[in-house]
């Protein structure tokens, strides 16, 4: 049900026409009829002209997220038509696993709404007043072209809170277990539904694991730093390398070992501070082949930026003294805040105040059923440097 009109200043409409999805603020000229957060209204040029129909909540700094470019009631048949779309994109781009990121926000059409599908159960995330509001609709769609056992939402980042709404997590239809089992390229895991980060498992770097794999030489040693629940480390262990993992979770490190056994596969864990256990591995003189620096995305704000680049400086430039000539080195970032010519400035930093020369052999992003839509530069979030060390 629409709830009112918002009209652009002039020309504001030309990104929207061009797909980019959201308003700012300063973008709009006025807000006809008293739309609640969250309701549905149109979007008119400032000349008059229909630009589309999307979510309104007077809270955040960008107040309307565009879901169509077309006069259509947003029902549930519209939330079938946009995840059809969706799943026809993966099965040509995804394959041998049934872990997939079936809906990614803005880059599919639905601002706001994540949804992984692990087997036959789905983790959604809601991001925003307007999906709030919706929840019934793409609720009903997700049932009716899915028909899962189970869908929980872990609605847990912070960014709601801008929202007006609270982080928290519930189970929306039917029930789910403490660990859902899935399969990537032949290997097993289990995804925690319960404690885990984000949806659980890492789906982005499903094609990051497979080119690792791929470029590993038996009894290579690997070095996973951040490396939950060990997905990397087993991709290296099943290609022949003596992989070990480093997590700050105890839960982590201890599904990691889990996985390691479900997988007739052979690792160390370690329970650690990764910062700090750099440094004292400097002190033991360890040595490896590969380092993998996978952090977390701390930088949510544009204010936050610099507290990351610190974060990856640090990383790199303890790193390398573990590190022989010819030494791998892959780094990565999920926070779109920190750019890749600023993550490439940040590490350049690094090695040149140790001293070490680096040269970039590849730079690899998310797995595609994550879409990286252009006129969206926002859903490109995960950048890995793939570095060789002199």
């Amino acid at each position: 049900m629409l709830e009112g009109r918002v009209i652009l200043k002039q020309g504001r409409e030309k990104k929207l026409r061009h797909l980019y999805p959201w308003i700012q603020q300063g973008e709009i000229a006025e807000v006809q009829g008293s739309p609640t957060p969250g309701a549905l209204v149109q979007v008119y040029a400032k000349e008059g002209n229909f630009v589309g129909v999307g979510t309104y909540n007077p809270k955040p700094r960008f107040p309307v997220r565009l879901l169509s470019l077309q006069e259509e009631p947003i029902d549930q048949a519209f939330f079938v038509r946009r995840l059809q779309r969706a799943l026809s994109l993966r099965q040509k781009v995804v394959s041998d696993t049934n872990a997939v990121r079936i809906l990614f926000g803005e880059s599919d059409g639905i601002p706001g709404l994540i949804v992984d599908q692990f087997g036959d159960y789905l983790v959604v995330q809601v991001r925003t007043a307007g999906m709030e509001r919706l929840k019934p609709l793409w609720l009903s769609a997700l049932s009716e072209v899915l028909n899962p056992k189970g869908i929980l939402e872990r609605s847990e980042m912070e960014s709601r809170r801008e929202e007006g709404l609270c982080p928290h997590t519930q189970t929306l239809l039917g029930e789910m277990p403490e660990y859902i089992p899935i399969h990537e390229s032949g290997l097993e895991f289990l995804v925690p539904t319960q404690w885990g980060l984000k949806t659980g498992f890492y789906i982005d770097q499903r094609d990051n694991r497979r080119q690792l794999a791929r470029q590993i030489q038996p009894g290579e040693r690997v070095l996973d730093l951040f490396c939950y629940t060990g997905a990397f480390s087993l991709y290296a262990a099943r290609a022949g390398a003596q992989a070990v993992g480093v997590d700050i979770l105890p839960d982590a490190t201890a599904l990691a070992q889990r996985h390691a056994e479900m997988n007739h596969l052979e690792a160390t864990w370690l329970t650690a501070n990764a910062f700090d256990w750099l440094v004292e591995a400097q002190g033991r003189g360890e040595q490896y082949d590969w380092i993998l620096l996978d952090p977390p995305a701390i930088a949510k704000t544009r204010g936050q930026r610099d507290s990351l680049k610190w974060a990856i400086w640090k990383l790199v430039y303890n790193a390398l003294p573990l590190l022989p000539e010819g030494g791998r080195l892959v780094v990565c970032s999920c926070a779109y805040q920190l750019d890749l010519s600023i993550m490439i400035d940040t590490v350049r930093l690094a090695c040149t105040d140790r001293g070490r020369a680096l040269w970039v052999d590849d730079v690899s992003f998310q797995s595609p059923d994550h879409p990286f839509l252009l006129q969206f530069p926002e859903s490109l979030y995960l950048k890995c440097l793939w570095l060789r060390v002199g």
